[in-house]
């Protein structure tokens, strides 16, 4: 078990707007549908990423829409985040800096992979997982996300194994 940051930008959705749609998700609508990749490049990360940066470049040319300057936090390398978390990973949502929920992968994530092309999150996994508001009185404390921020998907390291332990308690 994988513990997961997940960052909700609020210009584009919401931890409400995700925990109603029982998915993790991910922006970059005009992506696309990225269900022909899972088969034929799913395991081959450098590919995957240089398909992936062609498609947003065609569908938003013109705009900055990755980060240039954090190879692993660019968009495609956030999808592949994404598209690499496993049955049994927890996940927690934040907003900014506010840590709003977590939940847990039933599936894993290509095997639950959805492109919802009404919302902007249109990236979505793990259709239905079940969100859990973070209350510090239910887990015993907040984990703190980076000072910088989470971009997308990330490793939530400092904290996991209290994390973890936050949710076996909690869901007993």
């Amino acid at each position: 078990m994988t513990t997961w940051w997940s960052a909700i930008d609020t210009r584009w959705s919401s931890y409400i707007e995700l925990k109603h749609r029982k998915v993790i998700a991910q922006g970059w609508n005009a992506l696309g549908d990225l269900t022909s990749l899972l088969g034929p490049v799913s395991g081959d990360k450098e590919k995957f990423i240089q398909i992936v940066q062609i498609l947003g470049d065609a569908a938003y040319a013109g705009e900055s829409w990755w980060q240039k300057d954090r190879q692993e936090s660019r968009t495609p390398a956030v999808m592949w985040k994404l598209l690499s978390l496993k049955q049994g990973d927890l996940v927690v949502a934040v907003e900014g800096t506010t840590v709003k929920g977590i939940c847990q992968l039933e599936r894993d994530a290509l095997n639950s992979y959805l492109h919802q092309p009404a919302y902007e999150y249109a990236q979505t996994i793990g259709f239905p997982v079940r969100w859990v508001d973070w209350k510090e009185e239910e887990f015993g404390f907040v984990p703190k996300p980076p000072s910088h921020g989470v971009l997308g998907i990330a490793g939530l390291q400092d904290e996991s194994l209290a994390v973890k332990n936050a949710w076996r308690i909690n869901r007993s």
